[in-house]
């Protein structure tokens, strides 16, 4: 990954029921899922909260170095959507460097 390099994107989908509430801070893995085709993240304690959108994990997953399977960040955000019940939208960084 390019030194210097700070990712700001956010996460598809809802975490799943059962997985505790996620907060501004907590630290997060993305995974490379499927051989590339998906880019999951996953709370501390190994619950899916999410996968990048597809613009975004293409554009991360030719900026991860070849063989690196994860890398971690943090959640900036968590933007309320009103029009659906739930959790927020959820912003994660990844800073590199």
């Amino acid at each position: 990954m390019a030194q210097g390099l700070d990712l700001l994107t956010y996460l598809t989908g809802e975490p799943g029921p059962g997985v505790a509430s996620p907060r501004v801070g907590d630290a997060i893995e993305l995974r490379l899922l499927s051989g590339g085709r998906a880019i999951g993240a996953f709370s501390a304690a190994g619950e899916c909260l999410g996968r990048l959108p597809p613009a975004e994990r293409d554009a991360f997953a030719e900026l991860m170095p070849a063989g690196r399977l994860s890398y971690p960040g943090r959640i900036s955000a968590l933007v309320p959507r009103p029009q659906l019940q739930g959790a927020g939208r959820i912003h994660i960084r990844v800073s590199a460097g």
